[in-house]
């Protein structure tokens, strides 16, 4: 049963990863397989940052899997304001989503 449970948490968090890279304004590319430290000197601090612990109650202890999404608004090279989401596991980044923001 917890192998089932843990298998449908990977597929989950697999098919959200949509992308692998997001174009900034200036040329620079927040690119999957990013760390943590190399995100915040392109990017710099997400508006937000949320942090998922996964893990299966077996009765004995066992550490989780920790999930960070950070959220950013980021001009893209392409024009126009994007909402963009990284999902980060074990400090580096394994997704990206982006989201254009309407125009006025």
């Amino acid at each position: 049963m917890k192998w089932f449970l843990m298998t449908v948490a990977a597929l989950t968090f697999s098919i959200q990863a949509t992308t692998c890279g997001f174009r900034l304004d200036d040329g620079k590319l927040l690119r999957c397989g990013m760390k943590r430290i190399d995100v915040i000197a392109l990017a710099g601090e997400p508006v937000s940052k949320d942090v998922d612990t996964l893990g299966v109650d077996t009765g004995e202890p066992v550490k989780g899997e920790t999930i960070e999404t950070w959220s950013y608004r980021l001009q893209a090279d392409i024009g126009g304001e994007y909402l963009v989401s990284l999902t980060l596991k074990a400090g580096k980044v394994v997704a990206i989503n982006s989201k254009q923001l309407e125009r006025i």
